[in-house]
């Protein structure tokens, strides 16, 4: 007998598991994988509230199991737009969000098309008047309930995204039954004192991600079942719900109910999970209209979104790499990760299922291209013959399975692990790492029968490749021998023989989060400017040590490389006169450029306390700076000399 709590706990996970498996048929091989990863809807309520009691009823001891702590999230977020963005009027360009795929956007705090900002921070709504960038002014903001993450904005409707705690409930008669409550806010913006409230939708589970696509928000949200109400209490007691109320003048209506109906339910063949995954279409063209749904049981995954397909990447839930240990067997099961795609329009319906090996690293593993899905994942291997196996899979849809087609073996050397993804019509990109940076140039031209057209080995590692139009890659990474990020230019011309074209290395201990968030870089592509966060230290003309927090702005040219043309920092709002000075540098989290022939190019910095206009000629000329709400926490010293964080 097992007395060791961890170990116990490995052993129930691992009777669930088995149970799962048995339930679905036999356990997937690479063969098999179509076959078994299909979703089946549910005929009725009394269907789903069976397959819960079934899968949830192995062990009553895992009702308080791991659900929410091994869902992976999708990241937060395209073929990068070469132009920077469209112009608003006449030939006015700018940069807004930095997105995977052309015509799909991605939620992220700041927002802008050109005239106007949009902005979610300190717990508001932001509206600020952009251009012309020297009478950039806040015009209002509004109070967000709950903690707000991002926003969507399409022509004058916002849709603002906020977490909320279960606290208390939102209306006497909808108490959540989630730790995780997500907000929905949707705004109109109109001249005068505030924008008009249109609607707050409150739903039951948390924010995974979003797309959206001409003017429709396809939103991924993940909710547990409360563990104890499974086999106590009926389907509509433990299924997530919404609460909606839309406004129009003086009037208000609510209306309660499932987050999706039980017909619009689906499950695959081998359980997953019993958290319920819904993806939910708003179509901010009628921000008012019921929103569409569809849900599938399963456990969360990566989120990628095409023009008119969304895939879910969810891992499979059993796997973990100490079950030799927990249930004495001598090796682990294959890692697999189940992907599940939708037909995206007015609502979302369930259209395929396939399953590959290994797990995917994020939203770049992933690529749709006349209608082939490419994926590149990693198998760890854990406790089987202990190599790390880099693999890409080309799918296509067959009646409702996603049927593996072509595929891609041996990428990288003994050890390594994917580090960076990027698809580019009909060729791929893969960084794969160790000891140095392998880049592969994939054909992916024949679908039947994906190539590795070329290596190249440079020290180091990227983790973010950006297109510099047909030719280059601009990737974001790091240097090994000395630590801090590096720059560089790939010359992919000649698929077969890419080439280093140039590096730029930003200092030991350095650090910028594009390198592992795509929308904090910021590339200017008609201008051939970069901007960049930027976190380093470095001396001063004394000699002594000083932190830089903030922007850099480089020249790129994929001949002569990186040169730098500026710098932006948001001291001011850290260091202003009568108050306490923050403890660290106001870091820069994002970026972006509005330009105007005969009015001249600016770069506009966003950080958690200022917003800056600034030229691009001259970054060090500020043409604007406005304060941001912020949570105001200064650090004192304390008796006895400890440093505490204090409000002001």
């Amino acid at each position: 007998m097992v007395n060791h709590p961890v170990l116990k706990w490995l052993m129930l996970v691992f009777l669930l598991c088995v149970t799962a498996c048995s339930q679905g048929g036999e356990d997937p091989g690479a063969a098999s994988f179509d076959n078994e990863s299909r979703l089946q809807r549910f005929e009725d309520c009394e269907s789903v509230q069976a397959y819960i009691a079934e899968t949830s009823g192995v062990e009553k001891d895992l009702e308080a199991r791991y659900s929410e702590q091994l869902v992976t999230a999708g990241d937060v977020a395209v073929n990068a737009p070469e132009a920077g963005g469209e112009p608003s009027g006449g030939e006015r360009e700018f940069t807004s969000t930095n997105v995977q795929e052309n015509g799909v956007d991605e939620p992220d705090f700041v927002k802008t098309d050109g005239d106007f900002i949009y902005m979610v921070t300190g717990g508001q709504y932001l509206l600020f008047k952009g251009w012309p960038a020297a009478e950039a002014e806040e015009l209002y903001r509004y109070e967000i309930e709950g903690a707000p993450l991002s926003l969507f904005v399409h022509n004058d409707v916002v849709m603002i995204f906020s977490t909320l705690w279960n606290v208390s409930a939102v209306e006497p008669d909808f108490a959540p039954k989630n730790l995780y409550l997500l907000k929905i806010t949707l705004l109109k913006n109109r001249p005068g004192p505030s924008p008009e409230l249109l609607r707050e939708l409150y739903i039951e589970g948390r924010f995974l991600d979003a797309r959206m696509v001409e003017g429709r928000v396809h939103l991924a949200t993940l909710a547990g079942l409360p563990g104890v109400a499974k086999e106590q209490s009926g389907l509509a007691d433990i299924f997530p719900r919404y609460y909606d109320k839309t406004f129009g003048g003086s009037e208000q209506s609510v209306t309660q109910d499932s987050v999706c109906a039980c017909e619009n339910l689906y499950r695959p063949t081998i359980p997953n999970g019993t958290d319920i995954l819904s993806l939910l279409t708003i179509d901010l063209n009628r921000p008012q209209d019921k929103p569409k749904s569809i849900s599938v049981m399963s456990s969360g995954g990566q989120i990628y979104g095409a023009e008119k397909s969304l895939y879910v990447a969810a891992r499979n839930q059993d796997f973990w790499p100490w079950w030799p240990v927990a249930s004495g067997e001598s090796e682990a099961p294959q890692i697999t990760t189940t992907i599940h795609r939708f037909d995206l329009g007015a609502e979302p319906s369930y259209a395929c299922s396939g399953q590959v090996e290994g797990w995917v690293l994020d939203q770049f593993s992933m690529s749709e291209h006349q209608g082939t899905l490419r994926i590149a994942t990693t198998d760890d291997d854990w406790g089987r013959s202990g190599n790390t196996e880099n693999r890409l899979f080309l799918l296509q849809q067959q009646q409702t399975k996603l049927q593996e087609i072509g595929r891609l073996e041996g990428l990288g050397k003994p050890g390594e692990s994917i580090y960076a993804v990027r698809f580019l019509g009909e060729r791929g990109y893969v960084v794969t790492f160790r000891q140095t940076d392998p880049l592969y140039s994939l054909d992916l031209s024949d679908p039947a029968s994906p190539q590795v057209a070329g290596e190249l080995e440079v020290p180091g590692f990227s983790t973010y490749l950006h297109p510099l139009g047909e030719s280059h890659l601009l990737a974001v990474g790091r240097n090994v021998d000395r630590g801090g990020v590096d720059l560089s230019i790939f010359d992919v011309s000649d698929p077969g023989l890419p080439q280093l074209a140039a590096r730029e290395s930003l200092g030991a201990g350095s650090y910028s989060e594009a390198g592992s968030e795509h929308k904090a870089f910021s590339y200017f592509a008609s201008r051939g400017v970069l901007a960049l966060p930027v976190s380093l230290k470095e001396k001063n003309a004394e000699g002594q040590t000083e932190l830089f927090s903030g922007l850099q702005i480089y020249d790129v040219d994929t001949t002569s490389g990186f040169s730098l043309r500026g710098r932006i920092n948001h001291a001011e709002f850290s260091f202003n006169g009568s108050e306490r000075p923050w403890y660290y540098p106001e870091p820069v989290r994002r970026s972006f450029f509005i330009g105007e022939p005969g009015a001249g190019d600016f770069i506009y910095t966003v950080s958690s306390r200022g917003l800056k206009a600034s030229l691009l000629d001259d970054p060090s000329i500020d043409v604007a700076a406005l304060k941001l709400p912020a949570e105001e926490f200064y650090w004192i010293e304390a008796p006895g000399g400890v440093v505490t964080p204090a409000a002001p």
